[in-house]
């Protein structure tokens, strides 16, 4: 950035130190011109420069009951290799630069027909919480949408599985990245004591100020989308 300084400086002097003396604005002009041209070769350099140091590198501990897929301004960055038990936390680590919007897949584990688990025995419950080392926790502020909830009557589904019924819809075109998501519900916040996380040494990890979140039923909601953008760390 200096060289390119010293090189418009140097040139203008060669255009304002000896002006021709029957000639007074032709030097102020030839002197604008050569100054945009050069700031036009180079000054989209810096931009891109600073663009380059935006990029930060991210790590994080997420937990879901049961899965997640991560997605982090539309790149999938993380997913839960457990899809069912035993129950896991799992670190998590990318690049990416600001605005930064997360968006977390969510399934609490069901069979997609009956919304029952355990080969149709029983009905389980979700819930997700993550913290980012730049400050993004589960919690206030994100937003939520559900994709798989039931089974919509549950006493009558437990009593027969041959009436459980499930309804799911397709995640949204470009979910992880479009505005639409804004017009979401807030996402239902839940305490541990709701969620009762089975997973061992939970307690001992550090989950900094981060909460559960899910949709508006630990119980009957299934797969979750969830959203949140950040403009920079906190």
């Amino acid at each position: 950035m200096e060289a390119r300084n010293r090189l418009i400086i140097e040139r203008s002097d060669v255009f304002t130190s000896h002006p021709p003396r029957n000639s007074l604005t032709a030097a102020p002009l030839r002197l604008a011109a050569l100054t945009i041209t050069l700031l036009a070769i180079f000054g989209s350099a810096p931009q891109a420069e600073a663009a380059t140091a935006k990029t930060v590198t991210v790590t994080g501990l997420v937990f879901g009951d049961n899965s997640f897929e991560l997605y982090v301004n539309g790149k999938k960055v993380a997913s839960d290799p457990i899809l069912f038990t035993p129950f896991n936390a799992v670190n998590v680590s990318f690049r990416a630069s600001y605005p930064m919007t997360f968006a977390f897949k969510a399934k609490d584990y069901a069979d997609p027909l009956t919304g029952l688990e355990y080969n149709n025995t029983r009905v389980g419950d979700g819930g997700l919480i993550a913290q980012f080392s730049n400050g993004v926790v589960t919690g206030i502020g994100w937003k939520a949408k559900t994709i798989s909830h039931g089974p919509t009557d549950l006493p009558k589904c437990l009593a027969d599985p041959t009436t459980c019924k499930v309804i799911n819809t397709p995640a949204p075109t470009n979910w992880t990245t479009t505005s639409t998501t804004s017009k979401w519900p807030a996402a239902k916040l839940y305490t541990v004591a709701q969620v009762q996380p089975h997973l061992t040494g939970f307690s001992t990890m550090n989950w900094g100020k981060a909460t559960f979140i899910w949709g508006d039923n630990l119980v009957t909601d299934n797969t979750i989308l969830l959203r949140k953008t950040v403009t920079r760390a906190s």
